[in-house]
């Protein structure tokens, strides 16, 4: 899938207006710019935005459960910022690197989006949610461990290496889940956990 045809497949598939391609195109500028004095993103993926970055973000929505989102570990802002963008979900952006932060705090600041940005980790954030997303932030184990505390579902973007994370995560915790293929990497994967208890 190339770069028109994530544009066109977003359009239809998820209704994004004109105006929230707008959005996007600044979100894009911001990152491209941000990018040659802060590490937001691997500098490879720059040119695949649509693809890698904003339809990879926005399949996520098909899944959510309630309005209250939490992004762990939202780094560039993906998928939290984009699915604020895109959708009328409340989420909350967290990560522990100011830098990165900052840029969030810009693109929202630009885009007019509604978005609440915390710096600080997981572990030291005190509140419920109803779902709970993360993309490439840390292992199944460690993400349900964060879960438990602040949701009783989850939505995860993983790899190839989702069977492995799950059994080692199994020693852990019980819970039950559901596994959907990537609509933009056909190695990749989208797990929705819930029913989490800790053994």
């Amino acid at each position: 899938m190339d770069e028109s045809i994530a544009k066109e497949f977003m359009r239809d598939r998820y209704n994004v207006s004109r105006e929230t391609f707008e959005r996007l195109q600044i979100y894009q500028s911001l990152l491209i710019k941000w990018q040659k004095a802060v590490n937001i993103v691997s500098r490879g993926t720059l040119d695949s935005f649509w693809k890698r970055h904003v339809l990879d973000s926005l399949q996520l929505s098909t899944y959510i459960k309630g309005k209250q989102v939490l992004d762990i570990g939202s780094g560039g802002g993906f998928p939290g910022m984009i699915l604020a963008i895109c959708t009328d979900f409340q989420i909350t952006c967290l990560d522990s690197d100011r830098k990165k932060m900052i840029f969030l705090e810009e693109v929202a600041r630009l885009t007019s989006t509604n978005v609440r940005i915390l710096t600080m980790r997981a572990e030291e954030l005190d509140e419920k949610f109803d779902t709970i997303c993360a993309r490439g932030f840390s292992s199944l184990t460690n993400l349900l461990s964060l879960t438990y505390s602040h949701a009783e579902y989850g939505v995860f973007l993983k790899g190839q290496k989702l069977q492995q994370e799950i059994s080692e995560a199994k020693q852990y915790h019980d819970f039950s889940y559901q596994i959907f293929n990537s609509e933009t990497d056909s190695s990749g994967n989208i797990i929705v956990i819930n029913n989490i208890i800790e053994k």
